[in-house]
């Protein structure tokens, strides 16, 4: 059974498909790379689409409440081919809010947002930078 998934962050995550020695696209590129290390921890992820959403009202979002006014967001769109592998009781994203909280991420790309600690934020509700929905 294929479940769908649709995350938002302000973290550059822009997969260019990028062998350039372009400091910014390498290192786009890796926080790509991250991204999907860390959601295939648990199932392959497949058809993977990213976009990002320039000039976003952040209020219109999840985000913590740090982040305020316009602001790029990127839209990642995946799908796993394991039934609630993420799930944990009733929240159908617990291991993905868990697995990404804290790690690492290369900043002072094209994001928009100023993070304080260049981690992935899922639970801070002042920092909270990446959130997940199950379609």
């Amino acid at each position: 059974m294929i479940q769908q998934y649709i995350v938002y962050t302000l973290v550059d995550i822009t997969d260019n498909n990028s062998k350039s020695k372009n400091v910014i696209a390498y290192n786009q590129k890796q926080n790509f790379n991250t991204f999907i290390q860390l959601a295939g921890m648990r199932s392959q992820p497949i058809s993977i689409a990213v976009k990002c959403l320039e000039a976003q009202d952040v209020v219109d979002y999840r985000f913590g409440s740090a982040h305020k006014g316009l602001h790029h967001v990127w839209k990642i769109e995946f799908a796993v081919e394991h039934a609630d592998v993420y799930m944990l009781n009733d929240n159908p994203v617990h291991f993905l809010e868990n697995d990404f909280d804290g790690v690492a991420f290369t900043p002072y790309l094209t994001e928009t947002a100023n993070f304080v600690t260049n981690t992935f934020e899922t639970y801070d509700e002042k920092l909270l930078n990446i959130y997940f929905k199950k379609t």
